[in-house]
C-alpha cells in the first residue's frame, strides 16, 4: 500500500533545495514515490494518508562513528589524540567481547535514531556483532570493519588476521536487508604498515568496496608519515594504490594545498568532524576550501568517547559556525549549504542514494515537531531554515523512517529496548572502568 505522509512543510534538500509548505510524500516499497503540495494533488485510491503536521526532512547521516564507544564515553577527556589512544582506549577496547560490542552499537544506534540520525557509517573491531546490532535496530548501516597493528588493541590479532575477518564480513553479510553496506576500515597511514594498507587495499577494490581510513587528523600524525615515508599522507597513500577506489577520508584537518589536490584528483571524500577534533584539540577542518575544490564533504560525530555524544545537530552547527568564524565570513557557508552536509552531503559523501527527498530515494524520513520555540517565527522559508540549521535539536525529533519503515515513533525506538541498551552498557563498562 502506498503511504502519504502530509506536514506542514517538508525540506526536500533536492538539487533546488525545494520546500512544500505544505508538504507530502508518498512511500511504496521502501522507496520514495512523490513529493509535493498534497493539496494541488490528491491522493491515489488506496492511499493510507497520514496527517503528520509538523516538518518532514530527510534523515540525518553520520559519516564518521565509532559507535560501540558508548561503552568508554567521556574516557580521556583532556588528554591529546596519541595519549588518550594508548591510555584511555585502547586498553580498555582490548577487553572487549562480541557482545559489549554489540550492546555498545545498540546504545549507539538507539541515540543515533532518536536524534533522528537514518545512516551511519563505522568503523570498529568485532564487525559481525556490529552488524548484528545495527541490523537489529534498524538503521542503516556502512560497515567499515577495523584493520589494526597496534599494540595493546588485540594481544592475539594482526592487521591479516582483522582483514580477513573484515573480508569475511563483507562477503557474508553486505546488502543484508537491504540496509548494511560493507567497506572496509584501515585506521590510518601512521598506525598500519605499507603491506598491510595495500593488502586492504587489494581487498577492497577487488570487491568495489569504500575503504574509510582517519587522515591527516592531528598535525603530529602527518610528521610522523613524513618522517617514515618522505611523503605527506594522502600522496603516500596514493603511491600505494589506497586511493584507486572510493575512499571517506575521517577528519582531514591538516591539509595543505598539495593535499587537497591529490583528494580532488582522486575523488576522496571527507568525513567532517568538528565536535571531537575540537575535544581533543586536533584543530578545524578547512571545510570551506574543501568544497571549493569539488571534494564531496559530510559530517561525522566520530565516537561517543572523544565527542561525546551522537547528535549530528551539534556538528551541523559547529562547521557552519567554524568555518565562519575561521573565515571571518558570515557567508562563508550558508545554511542551505549546512543542511545540506548534514544530510544529502552525507549520502553523497558514502556513495548511498540517502540524504534527500525525491523520487526513487529510500525512504529514509525524520518528522520534527514545530510547537516549540525553537520554531517561533516562522514566517517564511527563510525563518524556517535557520531555524532548523541553527535551534534543531534531536529532542524535537519525533518519528524515524528507514526505507519506509518507522523505526522511531512518538519519540520511543521500535526496534530497540533502549532502557535495557542504558542497562546493559552502563554495567559493562563498570569492568573496563574499574582498570
Amino acid at each position: 500500500m502506498t503511504v502519504r505522509l502530509v506536514a506542514d512543510a517538508v525540506f526536500t534538500v533536492d538539487a533546488e533545495d525545494t520546500v512544500w509548505r505544505p508538504g507530502a510524500v508518498e512511500i511504496d516499497g521502501g522507496r520514495i514515490t512523490w513529493v509535493g503540495d498534497p493539496e494541488l494533488t490528491p491522493a491515489g485510491a488506496g492511499t493510507d494518508v497520514q496527517q503528520l503536521g509538523g516538518l518532514l526532512m530527510p534523515g540525518l547521516v553520520n559519516c564518521h562513528g565509532h559507535s560501540p564507544m558508548t561503552l568508554v564515553r567521556s574516557a580521556g577527556d583532556g588528554l591529546p589524540l596519541d595519549r588518550w589512544l594508548s591510555e584511555a582506549v585502547w586498553p580498555r577496547e582490548a577487553l572487549h567481547g562480541d557482545d559489549d560490542v554489540f550492546w555498545g552499537m545498540t546504545l549507539g544506534a538507539s541515540e543515533m535514531l532518536l536524534n533522528g540520525i537514518t545512516t551511519t557509517c563505522e568503523q570498529y573491531l568485532h564487525p559481525a556483532a556490529v552488524a548484528d546490532a545495527a541490523l537489529a535496530s534498524g538503521i542503516r548501516c556502512v560497515l567499515t570493519p577495523g584493520v589494526f597493528d597496534m599494540p595493546g588493541i588485540d594481544p592475539e590479532g594482526t592487521w591479516k588476521e582483522h582483514l580477513v575477518e573484515a573480508s569475511r564480513v563483507f562477503d557474508e553479510m553486505d546488502g543484508r536487508s537491504g540496509r548494511l553496506h560493507v567497506g572496509f576500515g584501515p585506521h590510518a597511514a601512521y598506525s598500519l604498515s605499507p603491506a598491510g594498507l595495500s593488502a586492504v587495499a587489494e581487498e577492497a577494490q577487488r570487491r568495489g568496496a569504500m575503504i574509510q581510513i582517519h587522515l591527516a587528523e592531528t598535525e603530529a600524525e602527518g610528521h610522523v608519515v613524513e618522517e617514515r615515508y618522505g611523503m605527506r599522507a594522502p600522496a603516500f597513500l596514493a603511491s600505494l594504490g589506497v586511493l584507486d577506489g572510493p575512499v571517506l577520508a575521517a577528519h582531514a584537518v591538516w591539509l595543505d594545498e598539495a593535499d587537497m589536490e591529490v583528494m580532488a584528483e582522486y575523488d576522496v571524500a571527507v568525513a567532517h568532524c568538528p565536535g571531537s577534533n575540537g575535544k581533543l584539540g586536533s584543530g578545524v577542518a578547512k571545510l570551506a576550501e574543501l568544497r571549493a575544490r569539488g571534494i564531496r564533504v559530510g559530517l561525522g560525530t566520530d565516537g561517543p568517547a572523544s565527542n561525546d555524544d551522537l547528535h549530528l545537530w551539534d556538528e551541523m552547527r559547529l562547521a557552519a559556525i567554524l568555518a565562519r568564524a575561521t573565515a571571518a565570513d558570515p557567508a562563508a557557508i550558508s545554511s542551505a549549504a549546512a543542511l545540506r552536509l548534514a544530510t544529502r552531503g552525507g549520502g553523497e559523501a558514502l556513495g548511498l542514494p540517502v540524504g534527500a527527498l525525491e523520487e526513487g530515494r529510500p525512504a529514509d524520513i525524520i518528522r520534527l515537531r514545530t510547537d516549540d520555540a525553537r520554531f517561533v517565527p516562522a514566517t517564511n522559508e527563510a525563518e524556517l531554515l535557520g531555524h532548523l540549521v541553527w535551534a534543531g535539536a534531536g529532542y524535537l525529533v519525533t518519528d524515524v523512517w528507514v526505507g519506509g519503515a518507522p523505526v522511531v515513533v512518538e519519540s520511543e525506538c521500535v526496534q530497540i529496548d533502549s532502557a535495557r541498551a542504558r542497562a546493559e552498557v552502563g554495567q559493562r563498562a563498570q569492568r573496563l572502568f574499574a582498570l
